[in-house]
């Protein structure tokens, strides 16, 4: 037998929990190991001193207030079991309010915005730059620049001009 068994065999023996085999083969070991007979020695001097029968005598109606102050405590637990289920039914109910917010904004309908001209122009597949061509090609320099200036001032559309 190793100190590792012995020292957890040792415990068993103080308290009587031994079997008969164990316990032969655990005092075989006692006796020719000096460190388990040493850590023995301590594990009997410490149960002596837990084991004093210095039990101090309970104070007079001590089993009365005892008994007091346990039916108080049964008196508050139901309070605190609403109080700790009110707090997780807060935090479900944030939870649940921030992903109910969360799915609003993510699935909401979304309005229909009005289209400027230029994407009312690609969308019916026309060139927007119809009227731009036709003053470029006229004749007469000053005529086209002076054109393209008014149709520009024309426009509200920056894309246009």
């Amino acid at each position: 037998m190793d100190c590792k068994k012995a020292e957890r065999l040792l415990l068993c023996s103080l308290d009587g929990r031994l079997k008969p085999g164990e316990k032969l083969s655990f005092e075989e070991h006692i006796q020719g190991c000096a460190r388990c007979q040493r850590v023995e020695q301590d594990y009997r001097a410490i149960l002596g001193r837990l084991k004093k029968e210095d039990v101090p005598e309970p104070l007079p109606y001590f089993k009365e207030r005892l008994l007091a102050k346990l039916s108080q405590e049964k008196q508050t637990l139901p309070a605190l079991f609403w109080q700790r289920w009110a707090t997780k039914a807060l935090a479900f109910s944030l939870a649940a309010l921030i992903l109910l917010g969360a799915a609003f904004i993510a699935f909401r309908a979304l309005e229909p915005q009005e289209m400027s001209q230029l994407e009312t122009l690609l969308l019916q597949d026309e060139n927007p730059l119809t009227e731009t061509k036709n003053i470029l090609e006229a004749k007469g320099f000053e005529n086209r620049n002076m054109m393209l200036i008014f149709s520009s001032m024309e426009e509200t559309d920056s894309a246009r001009r």
